[in-house]
């Protein structure tokens, strides 16, 4: 808890990632085209660290330039999407690979996992080892390493610390003090929650972070039955051998490799299927979550949400790490008597399920996560070169000083060891860390993305009452399944997991 005593600039909101709108740096008429890096972001708030980072490489390589372009999110994925497949001489080297799902697949960025074993020049040591291996490993491609992470992004809940004091309730140990407190909070006047209903919050926000924690919660059992096996193409035996599953221990599962086709074989033999008692338990759940919502929730917007726990008229808001700055900076606007005292607590866990469910872990991701894009072998070899400096730890703090000192928000966390925040912004922090992180997501089927809208349009009819919890898991159940041939035809798998497929 903590009284606001400072501001930070806003923070865009887009699906756990940080961005906002800049300016583009062109390249000096001087630099030829066979010695420039460019990198194109939406990262603006990292603007003057990234700028400090490339001149001070263009220092350590004469005659070559680094073109910073920070651009707005706003058809950024649109530019990408024109530039990049077809070879365009605009086409960036490094870009918020985030914004680009279904690239790599098609061949269009370099498997970067060849060069994590390799020495970087600017710290001494393999590059995997200044790095956060469990987000590398968590973000594979079919196996493959196709961007880097730099920092990652949270959720937590947000809660008015001056109307808990007022009502006398402590941040709750577990979930169903939460919703015991709740009814306190809606007797005294107050909305519990505000959460935004909209299809966006189901795609890519509030409510799909809901349903991803729980259905991590609830499947964590499945890891074992998808772990790469001895003879599969990706099996690793220092992490897979002797892997047993420890529901005590949240980073347990952070390392071992699991198999995707070994994933689609099972739902498609029906031994995963989320038609079945868990999952039915899930969505009673989330209903039930959802009766201390505000009214006509389905209609609100992230900002709605926002609003609602800002003027005073929700008490608890679940947001990213990101907005801690934009909380500031507006509560700092405020008049003084409409301000107030606010925390975070992490979301607790749950203890009366009729299952053995461990507490509930993270949904975060990489917020500034970067990609390199295929080209000739000299250009790719000098943009990794490049990746490597301005991942070092040396550069990360270099990242995070000068968004401090140009007061831009901070999304999250660093991923690279070494980098420090000062005591104010640590405490901030630390709700959203050692939390774990879900392995297995279950909206649609392996976030592909027609599945993923199909389990959108049915979860809402079910959260407003146009569908029972049977016919929505019935449907659900069809869209997994139906989506299995469009996977494998993105991912150009041959359901055989001991052969590598290719991503070319």
């Amino acid at each position: 808890m903590h009284r606001p005593d400072g501001a930070d600039h806003g923070i865009s909101r887009r699906a756990l990632v940080a961005g906002a709108c800049g300016c583009a740096l062109c390249a000096s008429a001087g630099a030829t085209a066979a010695r420039q890096i460019t990198l194109a972001t939406v990262s603006a708030n990292y603007k003057e660290g990234f700028e400090q980072i490339a001149r001070a490489y263009e220092k350590r390589h004469p005659g070559t330039r680094v073109n910073v372009q920070v651009m707005p999110v706003n058809g950024y994925e649109t530019w990408l999407r024109t530039q990049i497949p077809g070879g365009s001489s605009g086409a960036p080297d490094l870009f918020n690979a985030n914004y680009a799902w279904g690239m790599y697949e098609k061949g269009l960025m370099v498997n970067i996992s060849p060069y994590l074993a390799r020495r970087n020049p600017y710290t001494g040591k393999p590059w995997i080892e200044t790095l956060s291996q469990q987000f590398i490993e968590k973000f594979k491609v079919g196996g493959d390493v196709s961007f880097i992470p730099m920092d990652f992004i949270e959720i937590a809940f947000y809660y008015n610390a001056d109307l808990f004091a007022r009502l006398g309730l402590t941040t709750p140990r577990t979930w169903e003090e939460m919703l015991r407190q709740a009814g306190r909070i809606r007797n005294a006047g107050v909305i519990p929650f505000a959460v935004p209903g909209n299809a966006d919050s189901y795609w890519s926000g509030t409510v799909g972070w809901i349903a991803r924690f729980f259905t991590d919660a609830y499947t964590r059992h499945i890891v074992p039955m998808v772990l790469s096996q001895p003879g599969d193409w990706d099996y690793d035996a220092a992490k897979n051998a002797g892997f047993k599953l420890n529901l005590n221990d949240p980073y347990n599962d952070a390392y071992v490799v699991t198999n995707g086709e070994r994933t689609l074989v099972a739902v498609r033999d029906g031994r995963i299927r989320v038609d079945d008692e868990r999952f039915a338990e899930v969505y009673q759940r989330i209903r039930e979550f959802s009766r201390h919502w505000q009214r006509g929730f389905h209609g609100a917007n992230s900002q709605t949400a926002y609003h609602l726990f800002l003027s005073g008229r929700a008490a608890v808001l679940l947001e990213t790490s990101a907005q801690i700055g934009q909380l500031l900076k507006d509560m700092d606007d405020l008049p003084e008597r409409a301000r107030f005292r606010w925390g975070i607590f992490a979301v607790p866990p749950l203890t009366t399920s009729r299952f053995r469910i461990p507490p509930f872990r993270g949904v975060g991701g990489p917020g500034l996560v970067l990609g390199v894009v295929k080209k000739d072998a000299a250009q790719v070899a000098r943009t990794m070169d490049f990746l490597m400096y301005l991942s070092s730890p040396s550069s990360a703090r270099i990242l995070v000083e000068q968004a401090l000192r140009n007061k831009r928000p901070l999304t999250g966390p660093m991923l690279v060891p070494g980098v420090e925040f000062p005591e104010h912004i640590r405490r901030l922090f630390s709700p959203f860390e050692g939390r774990g992180f879900e392995r297995l997501s279950w909206r649609g089927l392996m976030d592909e993305q027609q599945s993923v809208w199909e389990w959108t349009v049915w979860a809402q009819r079910y959260m407003d009452g146009r569908l029972t919890l049977t016919e929505f898991l019935r449907r659900y159940q069809k869209t997994i399944v139906d989506a299995i041939p469009r996977v494998i035809a993105m991912q150009k798998l041959d359901m055989n997991p001991r052969t590598r497929d290719s991503k070319a």
